[in-house]
């Protein structure tokens, strides 16, 4: 009986621990409501002060912006010969106004009210909103101009203008100057006397409104220095007796009406859940034992699947390794032994690097880094490894640190065997940049020797480039079909190869064409010799199946020295000289010469006529369909631009898309493609896919991820129906730059396309790294398909292989004969795309095929 009265005291005491407890929790809760509240209150002001300053940071900066492209805009007409021609002594009105030079659309299209031309002696020139006036600039400009002008003279041989605040009609405008001057570089005495030009942007509330959407602010306004300043910022303009005002956001009032009314509600149902907890603590006791009984059930189930986990492990395809703290290998799953031969016991107390090697990145560093990561990411890497016979092989590995009680205790991790794949990738690799036929460097390898050469200018050897054509080559192909040809390909490459040095590079453009990239040579002398026995040498007999063949060679020659230092000019310029050769006679070599090429103004005037043509729209959009190969069904439609020229017809994206990557005219090209793909293929088929080409200059020189974002949203078209094309320089411009990018476009929802696979330096590892939906196997590999080398279809049925094995949609584009479609279909190729199954067609073109391929979808 003694035993069974003392039992209820621990029952007291734990009832008394429990109500102490019950104190402290009330007393805690109490003081963290009001911290909570404070802190509240002092993020929301936190918040309304930052937002104040983040609108006038953005503020400011549109303003600037706005100044800058006034600047900028206002220089493309003061430096100028034709201006300076007809603007300096007296203004041609002919010329500047009648002939829009210098004309209305400044203001149609431009929206500057006011254009002037001043001397010392008055305006020559003016112009109030886009109409000819007889006031002079000081009738309209309510500030002394001439600070402005000397200002403006001042700059000019900088190539640089000023911009100013002043009264306009008696109202706030941003006046840019800058002296009308030559092209070319001038002296200060040149322009001492020069006629300045003025733009004049008056600051109307349409324009503030347009400058505040994109500043992302509301209700920018004009406001008089003499009103009442409000709590507002602003920002003043100069003299004008105005200043610049907007609405401030004020997100810590938001948040407080926001937060504060759930967050009294919750604490207030917290505390009614805490005495609900507190009334029924002490009967938790028992649930505590119960949950005891409970665990020991657990932990019996544990076991039982720790277990199953062998037995999957045991049966994987990878192997599981685990070590100790001290990178020495504790467990090795079965899988290891079947992969590389060896006995698990061989290698458990070792540690793991002397059984893997990375060669890029120390293995147990990387184990290392480990710890600190993020435990929701494994981590990759590739080893290498020699298996039981010595063999060479890859895997790659995945490691994760394991912990107990916050401490490290080990790492565990798989093992996937992948010297498959790594084989399959460096074959690719060779053959997209050597010349199937001949075995010499194609364009991609001889474009990235070229870029390593001149990388260094002027400080580089000199070099001298040979760009080859053979003579008489096409009879023999005629008469004595491609197998002779071929023949004559691969003992000409031979011959190149054995009159070339070690440090030269002879690479096959295709068809008859090889490049010579000769080091060192300058002298034309020594260029001559040796051309002169190169064609010797080309046209000894080459032997056919008892047929003596005979040919010749034609050498057009570029030097770095001459020409430059820019790998795509050194070839124009030799594409230019061989030329000449041709025309010469054959058989001959020519240096390139400036009298050779019209081709360059020609192609100043092209980039004159683009910039005018960006101006007044005269591109269009033509649709080439892409085709299921199952049932040839369509399935997306790449979009693809063409310049209706006044002169020179439809002209084709090579002939002006260089261009326009040269300038920023290929980000203003590139919205509009965008822009209007998704306005026109809003009324097509929800099914269909829409394909746009994002040029590399536009990753660089422009927001790609918010111009993607502002179409999606002005045209409402799904962001799933977009897929953008994407070609590899873009990852070798800017790597991590990229990856963020094309991460941004997958979160709004659009998808990826890898454009012209195959011809890359490195292009399996860019479809591990970056988030590509699918491929496009690049044409040159789909030509080559029904050759009898077989190395075209052999690239082909890797990328195919490597397409499936990573879940890409592969597309095989280029397709222009039935064979070719038919070995596609043997490969079991996704989608094609060629001139064989339709050219790139108008709109109207395409949805009389998209109706067709409908009749003939719902007939079968």
């Amino acid at each position: 009986m003694h035993r069974n009265a003392d039992r209820p005291a621990p029952r007291h005491t734990s009832n008394l621990q429990v109500h102490r407890l019950i104190g402290g929790f009330c007393a805690l809760f109490g003081l963290g409501c009001l911290i909570a509240l404070g802190a509240l209150f002092n993020i929301a002001a936190t918040l309304d002060q930052q937002a104040q300053q983040t609108s006038s940071f953005q503020a400011n900066q549109a303003l600037q912006q706005r100044l800058l492209a006034s600047r900028q805009f206002l220089s493309s007409y003061a430096v100028w010969d034709a201006a300076y021609e007809h603007l300096n002594s007296q203004a041609d009105w002919q010329w500047a106004y009648e002939e829009k030079n210098v004309g209305e659309s400044l203001y149609s299209a431009s929206g500057y009210e006011g254009v002037f031309v001043v001397t010392d002696t008055g305006t020559s020139y003016a112009l109030f909103k886009g109409k000819p006036s007889e006031s002079p600039a000081t009738a309209f400009i309510g500030s002394d101009l001439a600070p402005i002008i000397a200002q403006a003279r001042k700059a000019a041989p900088a190539r640089e203008q000023v911009t100013h605040f002043v009264r306009f009609n008696d109202w706030p405008a941003v006046l840019s100057a800058a002296a009308v001057r030559p092209d070319t570089d001038v002296l200060d005495g040149e322009v001492r006397n020069a006629p300045v030009m003025l733009f004049v942007d008056q600051l109307t509330a349409d324009k503030l409104a347009r400058l505040g959407e994109g500043a992302g602010l509301k209700g920018m306004r004009l406001e008089e220095d003499s009103s009442a300043k409000t709590r507002q910022p602003y920002i003043e303009l100069g003299d004008t007796g105005f200043h610049l005002a907007w609405n401030s956001p004020q997100p810590g009032h938001q948040l407080l009406w926001a937060v504060l009314p759930p967050l009294l509600g919750v604490l207030l149902l917290l505390g009614l859940v805490m005495l609900y907890l507190f009334r029924h603590a002490l009967r938790s006791s028992h649930a505590i034992d119960q949950s005891l009984l409970r665990l020991q059930q657990s932990n019996q189930a544990l076991e039982a699947s720790e277990q199953r986990f062998r037995a999957v492990a045991e049966a994987a395809s990878d192997w599981i390794w685990e070590t100790d703290r001290h990178h020495r290998l504790t467990y090795l799953s079965q899988r290891f032994a079947k992969v590389t031969g060896y006995r698990v016991d061989e290698w458990l107390g070792q540690p793991l690097n002397q059984l893997l090697a990375c060669d890029t990145t120390p293995l147990l560093p990387w184990l290392d880094a480990q710890v600190d990561s993020d435990p929701q990411q494994l981590a990759n890497l590739r080893c290498a490894y020699r298996d039981h016979n010595g063999e060479h092989r890859y895997c790659r590995i995945s490691a994760r640190s394991i912990l107990f009680d916050g401490k490290l205790a080990g790492f565990r991790g798989t093992a996937s065997d992948i010297t498959d794949e790594v084989d399959a990738h460096a074959r690719i690799q060779h053959l997209s940049m050597h010349d199937a036929l001949t075995g010499l460097a194609n364009r991609n390898k001889l474009s990235r020797h070229l870029e390593q050469l001149l990388l260094r200018g002027s400080d580089a050897p000199p070099l001298a480039l040979l760009l080859l054509d053979l003579d008489s080559f096409k009879p023999i192909n005629d008469s004595l079909g491609h197998a002779a040809g071929d023949a004559v390909l691969q003992e000409v490459a031979t011959r190149l190869r054995d009159s070339t040095r070690d440090g030269d590079l002879v690479a096959r453009l295709g068809g008859d064409e090889f490049v010579l990239v000769l080091q060192g040579l300058d002298n034309r002398s020594e260029i001559d010799r040796f051309c002169a026995r190169l064609i010797d040498l080309l046209q000894q007999p080459i032997v056919f199946e008892e047929h003596q063949l005979h040919i010749g060679a034609s050498l057009g020659i570029a030097q770095s020295r001459a020409q430059g230092f820019d790998a795509g000019e050194l070839i124009r310029c030799a594409d230019i000289a061989l030329y000449q050769a041709k025309a010469d006679g054959k058989h001959t070599w020519r240096y390139f010469s400036p009298e050779m090429s019209q081709q360059i103004q020609y192609r100043r005037q092209l980039e004159n006529d683009l910039r005018r043509a960006v101006q007044q729209q005269e591109f269009v959009l033509h649709y080439q369909p892409r085709y299921r190969l199952d049932d040839l069904h369509i399935v997306s439609v790449e979009a693809l631009l063409r310049w209706q020229h006044p002169q020179e017809g439809l002209l084709g994206p090579d002939t002006f898309i260089p261009l326009a990557e040269q300038s920023d005219l290929i980000v203003a090209l590139g919205r509009w493609v965008l822009l209007e793909a998704c306005r026109t293929a809003q009324q097509w088929p929800e099914h269909l896919l829409v394909s746009v080409n994002l040029s590399p200059a536009q990753f660089l020189r422009s927001d790609v991820v918010a111009d993607v974002r502002e179409v999606l949203l002005e045209t409402g078209f799904p962001a799933q129906r977009l897929e953008l094309e994407i070609t590899e320089n873009v990852m070798l411009n800017d790597i991590e730059g990229a990856l963020g990018t094309m991460l941004a476009l997958k979160e709004l929802g659009v998808r990826l396309n890898m454009d012209d696979f195959g011809t890359g330096y490195s292009s399996l590892g860019y479809l591990r790294t970056y988030p590509f939906d699918s491929i496009k196997i690049d044409k040159r590999f789909i030509a080559g398909l029904t050759n009898q080398s077989g190395n075209d279809r052999a690239v082909v049925q890797a990328i195919i292989n490597l397409g499936k094995a990573m879940g890409l949609t592969v597309t095989a584009e280029g397709v222009e004969t039935e064979q070719q479609l038919r070995a596609l279909g043997k490969e079991r190729c996704h989608e094609v795309q060629g001139f064989y199954l339709s050219r790139p067609v108008d709109r109207e073109g395409f949805e009389a095929l998209l109706a067709d391929s409908g009749q003939r979808h719902d007939a079968s």
